[in-house]
């Protein structure tokens, strides 16, 4: 038989082109509206004063206050409403079946409430604009990899996981940044970081394990990084550098974990992760 017709075929060349890949796409429109919406409500929430509220906190005695404003509100409205949004836009995919879309909204959310922390800070300048289009932009793209890292089938869902772990890491360094930047109380610098913290790691650990909800190894992350920043807080550093130090002490602690998890040998597992925290923390020195 001549090898050019077998498989009733009659070029070899052409056979892999009869394979379709399939893929799916999320809904422009929806996408548009679910971003375009929460633009509006973080350029709205920026032109509205409403005087502060301080409520005294006693722990042990000593009366720490507390203030809070509408703006504490306006974060987690965002963050929940960007949720809801990214789980209207993930219920058309066709692939999703009967999972939960639980996990893909955690990067979503945890984007437009720091977002909002970041604007929140800055002064009222044509720059403070300027991000906030990009932050739509940065949302736009977590919101369509998340939809694409749905189906495992599909050749752009490598490409996804990989671009949702390098926006983890990016909004765990502007949270960080932006919390040092306003010199922001112990007290609430500290809980900011562990939600940061315990959301980023949960979601990278979810895309590369294949458990559903690493809460354990996610809260060990959360607490060593707590512990870093609870330790730099008071220190004589810029918030860059600040940043730099957690960013490398939590990606070194998920980078562990996942090591363990793959069944790396201890030694290598330290090695690695010996190096990664050091050339961070060596920048994060000489920047300062």
């Amino acid at each position: 038989m001549d090898p050019k017709t077998s498989l009733g075929r009659t070029s070899p060349s052409r056979y892999n082109f009869c394979v379709k890949t399939q893929t799916y796409s999320p809904n422009l429109e929806r996408l548009s509206v679910v971003v375009a919406t929460i633009l509006l409500i973080f350029a709205v929430a920026q032109s509205i004063e409403i005087p502060s509220q301080t409520a005294p906190l006693v722990i042990g005695g000593v009366i720490i206050p507390l203030t809070f404003n509408y703006f504490t509100l306006v974060t987690f409205a965002l963050a929940g409403m960007t949720a809801s949004g990214t789980d209207w836009i993930l219920r058309n995919n066709p692939s999703l079946g009967k999972r939960s879309t639980i996990p893909h909204m955690l990067l979503p959310a945890l984007s437009a409430w720091v977002l909002n922390i970041s604007l929140n800070n800055m002064t009222d300048s044509p720059f403070k604009w300027v991000m906030l289009l990009v932050g739509g932009f940065f949302l736009f793209f977590v919101i369509w990899a998340e939809y694409n890292a749905l189906y495992p089938e599909d050749f752009r869902q490598p490409i996804s996981t990989a671009l949702l772990t390098a926006l983890s890491y990016a909004l765990m360094l502007i949270l960080t940044v932006s919390l040092e930047s306003s010199s922001q109380r112990l007290i609430i610098a500290l809980p900011a970081v562990a939600i940061g913290a315990i959301t980023m790691s949960m979601r990278v650990l979810q895309m590369r394990l294949s458990q559903d909800w690493p809460v354990l190894p996610a809260i060990g992350c959360m607490l060593i990084t707590v512990q870093i920043a609870a330790a730099l807080h008071y220190l004589p550093i810029n918030p860059l550098s600040y940043g730099l130090i957690i960013l490398g002490t939590l990606f070194s602690t998920v980078n562990l974990i996942l090591n363990f998890e793959q069944h790396v040998s201890l030694r290598r597992a330290g090695v690695e992760g010996l190096i990664s925290i050091a050339i961070i923390w060596l920048i994060a020195i000489w920047m300062n």
